[in-house]
């Protein structure tokens, strides 16, 4: 599994239109997993992890888009997570 993209994105919090609250959105590519046999799997297990905001997989592409604030969970373990569920 490899990083195909990052960026950095800000979200207006629904309490406070003042406040930023800072998202990163990677693309991770899926290749050599099988993983994008089952989506939904993943996609559920990523989407009850505190921390992550946004999970979708791209059977066809074999890449995973993630959005998640870095100040609650870091890419190491998303993949460490991703990692555990390929076995």
């Amino acid at each position: 599994m490899r990083l195909v993209a990052e960026a950095r994105i800000g979200r207006l919090e629904e309490d406070s239109p003042v406040t930023m609250e800072q998202h990163a959105r990677v693309v991770l590519d899926l290749s050599g997993t099988r993983l994008t046999d089952r989506p939904a799997f993943l996609e559920e297990r990523l989407l009850k992890t505190h921390g992550i905001v946004g999970a979708e997989i791209n059977v066809f592409s074999n890449r995973m888009i993630v959005e998640f604030d870095p100040s609650i969970i870091s890419l190491d373990k998303i993949k460490a997570i991703i990692k555990a569920a390929d076995r």
